[in-house]
């Protein structure tokens, strides 16, 4: 009988293999070939474009690459691109991902960061593949310029290299649309990495218009972009043709700076609001434009003209133009601002009002509760003769107690998931907003929860723990579509609480109207809310003071009249508070350290882009574009608002300067010495030896007024270092000793006529301390109208 079973099972199965038609048993078999960055070169924390070649040569794949990525040690996420392949196809994609670090978890750059889900990353399954599985790129300084060109020849441009631009004098060039087999990107988040777009003999209007208008929202968001002077430049400007800052004429013979002979330039015409940045009102050479927090920049001489380029100065006069913003070197100096958020703001943010009990209402209950279980419950049962009820009468009672507790503290929290939302941002010049959020989701279940935000406002995931061992992606995964970005914060546990910050640009959002001026030491003029929210909580920060001014609804004007003890408005100093370790004990004082908190962030942000005064104020309304989606979400939002602004000294006569109306900028002789602020003391720092320029320059303000400079006062404190001044007259320095020097009289041979006072700093700390009180300066004089 087994024998005949056997040989009926051998039948079927011989049956099936010969006569019913198979399903190939095959699986793709692909092989990834991945770049990050221009060259296999990113900058740590940067947006960067991403380039990856799959060929397959098995069957056909339909999924999503993910890409698994932390630009720091508290931040990454993953980001899911969708992939089709057919069988033997190759093919090549190219997508923009936020930055890559190599320092944020132990195994670094040694743990892969590259996987392929077949049938998508959410129900899918993660296949093995040959070739790149983890990004090896190499990391450029972090202070180092990065200068794209788009030009006909980069031989044009050749002397560009050349130039020592930034603290670190790291410049980087890369002439993008001469690189092999690398489309120009097609996202503005890739071209974060670059600093400067140089357009040089190069059509930039034959570019397709979606790539014209992901370069203008690169600017919009503090990209920099250079044309160099042509016959036709408002035509092959493109969709950057209305924000050149020059209108070209005829063409003239010009002098640069530092060049021995003249060259061929256009006559030129300031356009608007834009800046002069090379040569006078009558004989410009270059200008620039505010565009959103960037700019456009224009010459009225070609870039690469060889009769401009192979003279000798001509590095030093492009050095000028490729002004980056100061870097604050500082505690924070290699924390990004979204580190900074994510280090500093998460410690309040991820805080909620419905964290905290009434202390009161729990005292009450429970002696309410010893009230009733022990002398009332007693008497009842005694008189009743229901002493055996006790057994189940205090047992209830407990638990309705413990109920009562539990409703208490999660009534809040059980209907609806919580959002705090905080942020930092500035007013632009065409009256839009710049800044960084962070949303802090406290949840009300378990699972997963989506976010959706525009392409103009990014997303990534604060790790809930530092340095963890979990792979970025399984925290968080990034999806891009067409118009806007979806982020998923994967497996959140019943009420924990976790947060996604990033970069929001919010178009034509509007502006203060600020008409302020400063008369003998006072702050007169009126302010107008031109937004359309209400703020609270107006003031002016200038140095460690802050005028407090109100609220204002839209539209509303306020009447300003405020004594400053100043000349001048200082441009702000740090406030020097943090609520990271300090104890919050309610809901009020929650409130006041959200506020003192992104004031403090936000800091770190203003004090790199200019040396003015801010306006700030405070707005509740959730501006920023990231909504929770399928949940009706509980939104507390507390949003910083700043715009700076420069009010014209109306008065004459004599004035004081103290150090704090000064811009200050240090710089080491030697760019591989490290320096830096240690402490919320703006001028105390830590020097390696060497030598260091220390510049202190007037307010705007005041180098448009006609000045007579009477008393210089430059103080000192006991340190290893040796100070000098420059006397402007002689070209030499003289050194200082004791504890300062006093110029009378001849106190503006010390003044240059940029308005800079520039001082000589050699550290010799050897076995003493390498920390150091910078010196400072008082300037007294008088001024009068031009």
């Amino acid at each position: 009988m087994c024998r005949r079973l056997m040989a009926f099972a051998v039948s079927i199965l011989m049956a099936v293999l010969f006569f019913v038609p198979q399903q190939v048993l095959a699986a793709p078999d692909i092989t990834v070939d991945a770049e990050a960055g221009i060259g296999n070169k990113v900058k740590s924390g940067e947006g960067m474009p991403v380039q990856i070649t799959f060929s397959n040569a098995g069957s056909a794949f339909s999924g999503d690459v993910v890409l698994s990525y932390a630009e720091s040690y508290r931040l990454g996420t993953g980001l899911a691109i969708p992939v089709e392949l057919a069988a033997g196809e190759s093919k090549t994609i190219q997508f923009a991902s936020n930055g890559i670090s190599d320092n944020y978890f132990p195994g670094g750059q040694s743990r892969q960061s590259i996987f392929l889900y077949e049938g998508g990353w959410e129900n899918g399954t993660s296949i093995d593949f040959n070739g790149t599985k983890n990004f090896r790129p190499s990391f450029f300084a972090p202070d180092s310029v990065v200068i794209a060109t788009l030009t006909a020849n980069s031989d044009r441009l050749l002397q560009l290299e050349e130039m020592n631009v930034g603290n670190s004098g790291t410049t980087e060039i890369y002439h993008l649309n001469q690189q092999e087999e690398f489309p120009l990107p097609a996202d503005p988040l890739a071209w974060e990495m670059i600093d400067y777009l140089v357009i040089d003999e190069y059509a930039y209007s034959d570019l397709p218009d979606a790539l014209q208008q992901t370069i203008l929202q690169w600017v919009q968001q503090g990209g920099k972009v250079m044309f160099g002077a042509t016959g036709n430049v408002a035509a092959e400007a493109g969709n950057l043709n209305e924000f050149l800052p020059l209108s070209l004429g005829e063409s003239v013979e010009a002098d640069l700076p530092s060049l021995e002979s003249t060259v061929p330039a256009y006559e030129a015409a300031a356009v608007g609001e834009s800046n002069i940045l090379l040569g006078q009102e009558e004989a410009i050479l270059a200008a620039s434009q505010p565009v959103g927090a960037g700019a456009v920049i224009q010459t009225s001489f070609s870039l690469g003209d060889e009769m401009v380029t192979a003279q000798q100065g001509y590095t030093e006069t492009m050095e000028s133009l490729f002004h980056t913003d100061a870097v604050v070197q500082n505690m924070y100096q290699d924390l990004s601002s979204k580190e900074m958020i994510a280090d500093e703001m998460a410690a309040v943010n991820e805080l909620f009002e419905s964290f905290a009990v009434s202390q009161t209402l729990i005292i009450a209950i429970i002696f309410v509760y010893i009230l009733l279980v022990v002398p009332v419950l007693y008497t009842v049962l005694k008189r009743k003769d229901k002493r055996e009820y006790a057994w189940i009468a205090i047992p209830a009672i407990a638990v309705l107690t413990s109920i009562g507790l539990f409703v208490i503290g999660a009534k809040d929290r059980i209907t609806n998931p919580q959002i705090q939302q905080t942020g930092f941002f500035e007013v632009t010049a065409d009256q839009g907003l710049n800044g960084y959020y962070m949303n802090s989701l406290l949840s009300n279940r378990g699972g997963d929860y989506e976010f959706t935000a525009p392409s103009s406002t990014t997303m990534t995931h604060r790790f809930s723990t530092d340095f963890t061992e979990e792979s970025p992606h399984q925290s968080a995964m990034l999806e891009k579509q067409a118009t806007q970005t979806n982020l998923t914060i994967r497996d959140m546990k019943y009420w924990s609480v976790s947060s996604v910050l990033g970069e929001s640009l919010i178009d034509q959002a509007g502006s203060f109207d600020i008409q302020l001026e400063v008369t003998d030491q006072t702050l007169t003029g009126t302010i107008q809310n031109n937004f359309p929210f209400a703020v609270e909580g107006m003031a002016v920060w200038t140095g460690t003071r802050q005028l407090a001014l109100g609220s204002l609804n839209p539209g509303e004007t306020i009447e300003v009249s405020e004594a400053i003890r100043s000349d001048v408005l200082a441009p702000p100093a740090s406030v020097g508070q943090s609520f990271g370790f300090q104890p919050i004990a309610d809901t009020e004082e929650l409130e006041e350290a959200r506020k003192q908190m992104v004031l403090s962030v936000s800091y770190e942000h203003l004090a790199a882009n200019g040396a003015s005064p801010y306006l700030i104020a405070y707005t509740r309304d959730a501006i920023v574009p990231v909504a929770l989606e399928g949940q009706n979400a509980s939104v507390s939002s507390l949003h910083l608002i700043t715009q700076s602004f420069d009010p014209p000294l109306t008065g004459t006569g004599e004035v004081t300067l103290p150090v704090e109306s000064f811009d200050m900028e240090l710089t080491p002789e030697n760019l591989a010495s490290h320096y830096q602020n240690i402490s919320q003391d703006p001028y105390y720092f830590y020097l390696d030896n060497g030598g260091y320029r220390l510049t202190y320059t007037l307010p705007q303000v005041l180098q448009e007024k006609t000045s007579n400079w009477e008393e210089l006062t430059v103080a000192l404190e006991r340190s290893n270092a040796s100070v000098s001044i420059l006397n402007t007259e002689t070209g030499e320095f003289e050194e200082l000793s004791g504890t300062g020097a006093l110029f009378e009289k001849q106190a503006d041979q010390y003044v240059s006529s940029e308005g800079g006072i520039e001082l000589s700093l050699q550290m010799n700390a050897g076995s003493g301390s390498p920390e150091i009180v910078l010196p400072k300066v008082e300037l007294k004089g008088v001024i009068s109208h031009d």
